[in-house]
């Protein structure tokens, strides 16, 4: 939609950068508890690598360990079998994996130091097995998505949970109906996973050492409701892109923005539904999921429901203020675009009166 009949004139820099940057953040300091700094363990992990407070956290809690030379190697490929093992190393006893002797895979041989990791997965449903699986291909490098799945399974998490959000989130995880979609939207909300410099979530992406630890380690924290800072920092960011993209006309990555912040603001819903900043910002994320909405109505003509959705959008803004005093500023100028919007609206349809 070009500019001189855009109901895009909800002028996206009233909502400026610098007053959107902090909003949030700032209120959140006292969410998270204060982590006491890790020694370095590993002679090539120093405590500037991102991977660094992960993997201290699970070598701390015997989840993972190095190798004997002092090393942690965290640009090493993982593969399947490491993989599994690393999941269910601390979720199963000597004795189970003892248990364990046997397998119908065609390519796990007995006797092998994966099989009782393997064969415990199978009979749990963290992996497929025969007759739908015959391979179980250990020494593949396990993707992105294979490890998040066996991760949640382990761990018993439905991967239906917010199964009524089923938006695409980028342009590389743009169909709801791949396997791996629950998965991912569930380690959206969890903060496992946040969108990259690129715009992209690489689901398939061979994952190395530091990558699992970090997936694994934000997991653990987010089911001890120690990232509910993280998930609305990224609420925040996903905002800030949000705008971006609709001042420079964008709207499917706004589209896919605007999904993702309505995902990490529920996620920290769930750990902290009471928390009025909390509640405040799923409604802030809400109402700018409803003026991407507004926008894309507006590219096909569709000023009805353009003026509809700026209402939501503006009822939202609302709820905000009501939820956390401390978001009265940004509710507001949510509410002033959504005004804007709506007039545009108006104005369209008053033209073919």
């Amino acid at each position: 939609m070009h500019s001189h009949s855009s109901v895009i004139t909800v002028r996206q820099k009233t909502l400026c950068t610098h007053s959107v940057s902090g909003a949030l953040l700032s209120l959140l300091l006292l969410l998270t508890p204060t982590l006491v700094s890790a020694q370095q363990s590993f002679s090539d992990l120093p405590e500037d690598h991102y991977a660094f407070s992960a993997v201290e956290f699970l070598k701390e809690n015997g989840i993972i360990s190095g190798y004997s030379d002092g090393t942690f190697k965290p640009e090493k490929k993982v593969n399947r079998a490491e993989a599994l093992k690393i999941l269910l190393g601390s979720l199963v006893t000597q004795e189970q994996l003892s248990l364990a002797t046997g397998t119908d895979f065609t390519d796990v041989p007995a006797g092998s130091w994966f099989l009782p990791y393997v064969e415990i997965a199978k009979v749990n449903g963290i992996v497929d097995g025969p007759p739908k699986k015959t391979a179980f291909q250990g020494e593949k490098p396990v993707i992105k998505v294979e490890f998040i799945k066996m991760l949640l399974l382990a761990n018993k998490i439905d991967p239906n949970s917010y199964s009524e959000i089923r938006l695409p989130l980028s342009s590389d995880v743009n169909n709801v109906e791949e396997w791996y979609y629950p998965y991912l939207r569930y380690a959206f909300t969890s903060s496992m996973i946040m969108i990259g410099q690129d715009g992209l979530l690489k689901p398939g992406e061979e994952l190395t050492r530091g990558q699992t630890a970090v997936l694994l380690h934000r997991f653990l924290m987010y089911k001890g409701n120690r990232r509910t800072q993280a998930l609305l920092s990224e609420t925040e960011n996903e905002i800030l892109v949000i705008l971006a993209m609709l001042e420079a006309n964008n709207v499917e990555q706004a589209e896919f923005a605007s999904a993702r912040a309505l995902l990490a603001a529920r996620g920290a819903h769930t750990s902290k539904p009471n928390e009025p900043i909390v509640i405040g910002a799923l409604k802030t994320a809400e109402a700018f999921r409803a003026l991407v909405r507004g926008y894309r109505s507006g590219l096909n003509k569709d000023y009805t429901q353009v003026e509809k959705l700026a209402k939501d959008a503006w009822h939202l803004g609302e709820q905000a203020k009501d939820a956390s005093t401390d978001l009265g500023t940004l509710a507001d100028q949510v509410q002033k675009i959504s005004q804007n919007m709506a007039e545009s609206a108006r104005a369209e349809m008053s033209k073919t009166e």
